[in-house]
């Protein structure tokens, strides 16, 4: 994050570090860095919303049916959200998301954020890749002011989320995700890497524009199967607004091939992160239904053996959707393997990092 520019922004935000307080971001940021010392935090994607046979009962999950615990990681999603519609795309009530969102930050998780925005030149969804929408959105192109619009309402959004005293909730926020590949208007073959770029720092410094002081910033292309360090960092638009580095990876293959492809994303970030500073984790992956009944602990656990990424995020388990479906579930030939897993004490849940929420010291 560019913390010097924040300061130069915001007077108030320049006193508070006059006065030794940190951003609720930066406080965010050291304990992200102290619990990856610890362990590797388990995350999933709507975790708290719904999950294979359920959906909307407050304080349930489909990983703590499995294993009694619930994830340390919270994956959201705010498409719609730029258009002010009552639900996301996945059919979550923004207000209950906020609600989810609240209670379990004051619990001691940690809150990740996603976002598939609609094609800007044709109201069509993220994947709708027709025209050049990455350039219609920079500034002087004909749909930046619309842009400039739809972000500031997930600005609201993000700024809206407080404790009943006021206190700002920290959370990691990844936009323009998976832009190493063409399946978004976004993606590789929608814009150049220097508009991409522009595109990130453009969010970015909207964000500083509006003073928020909760956000670290995650960058996450998609895993390659051939992917080299120049190839993961050529969309990346620099340190200065990057604070974790992440990287989206699936099973479609071998369990051979994942585990060479995520080892050798590890060693991309891992390396990276030690030379520049940064945090890394997985920001999204799992294995469609999970097949392999022992998934988790032969397969995912040896794709990051040897490395320490911050977290592993999996993708959401949905009740209208079979296929989608991606983390653990009571009624899955791999619950038995997930509770296994569980039980590695390298792996964080929300047990293991439950603390009294104290955003500012």
């Amino acid at each position: 994050m560019k913390r010097t520019t924040m300061l130069m922004l915001c007077g108030l935000t320049c006193l508070v570090a006059m006065a030794g307080k940190k951003s609720s971001a930066k406080i965010l940021l050291d304990r992200l860095g102290e619990l990856q010392q610890k362990g590797i935090m388990i995350g999933h994607q709507d975790a708290l919303f719904y999950g294979t046979t359920w959906k909307w009962e407050f304080g349930r999950s489909d990983m703590k049916d499995v294993c009694g615990d619930f994830p340390a990681v919270l994956g959201c999603e705010l498409s719609g959200l730029d258009f002010g519609k009552e639900k996301n795309i996945d059919g979550v009530p923004f207000q209950h998301m906020r609600q989810q969102i609240i209670s379990f930050a004051q619990q001691g998780g940690i809150i990740t954020l996603s976002w598939h925005p609609d094609n800007p030149l044709n109201g069509l969804d993220a994947w709708n890749v027709e025209g050049k929408a990455v350039e219609a959105v920079l500034p002087q192109g004909q749909k930046h002011d619309d842009m400039v619009q739809r972000i500031n309402k997930i600005i609201c959004f993000i700024k809206s989320l407080k404790t009943a005293d006021g206190k700002a909730i920290p959370v990691i926020f990844r936009p323009w995700h998976e832009m190493s590949g063409d399946w978004f208007w976004w993606g590789t073959r929608q814009c150049t890497t220097e508009q991409y770029k522009a595109l990130f720092q453009m969010t970015h410094q909207l964000f500083e524009k509006a003073h928020v002081n909760q956000v670290v910033w995650c960058y996450s292309p998609g895993a390659d199967a051939k992917d080299t360090p120049e190839h993961y960092f050529s969309f990346y638009p620099g340190d200065a607004y990057v604070d974790l580095l992440g990287v989206d990876l699936y099973q479609f293959a071998s369990d051979e091939e994942f585990i060479r492809m995520g080892q050798n994303e590890m060693k991309i970030m891992h390396n990276y992160s030690l030379s520049h500073h940064k945090l890394f984790a997985l920001t999204e992956t799992g294995y469609r239904n999970t097949p392999n009944a022992s998934w988790f602990t032969t397969v995912l656990e040896q794709a990051v053996k040897g490395f320490r990424p911050s977290y592993i995020l999996f993708w959401r388990n949905a009740w209208d959707k079979k296929e989608e479906n991606f983390g653990p579930a009571p009624e899955k030939n791999c619950a038995n393997d997930f509770r296994k897993f569980h039980d590695n004490p390298d792996l964080l849940f929300l047990s293991d990092i439950r603390t009294k929420f104290n955003p500012q010291k």
